[in-house]
């Protein structure tokens, strides 16, 4: 089962190790002003993909950003999202 964490704006993430010692968070930000919401999505979704260094640890590089269009919840997408790319990278989850 996928550990969906909250940050501390209450927006849903995942971590998980990628690879051995390879780490990575997705999560859904909620841009209310419309100026950073560069794809002018329905309602501000996006699915952000950054490395971090170890779980619980900030972002290591520059996060990737993804609009959503679906109306899948935020946790039915971070799940698929994650479940997606380690399936296709053969990656195995916990």
């Amino acid at each position: 089962m996928i550990n969906i964490q909250r940050d501390t704006l209450g927006q849903p993430f995942i971590e998980w190790e990628q690879a051995p010692g390879g780490y990575k968070r997705a999560w859904i930000q909620h841009r209310t002003d419309p100026v950073r919401d560069w794809a002018n999505t329905p309602d501000g979704r996006y699915l952000n993909v950054v490395r971090i260094e170890r779980l619980g640890a900030g972002p290591a590089g520059n996060a990737t950003d993804f609009p959503i269009y679906s109306t899948l919840s935020d946790e039915q997408i971070l799940e698929a999202f994650v479940a997606s790319v380690s399936a296709i990278t053969g990656c195995r989850l916990p």
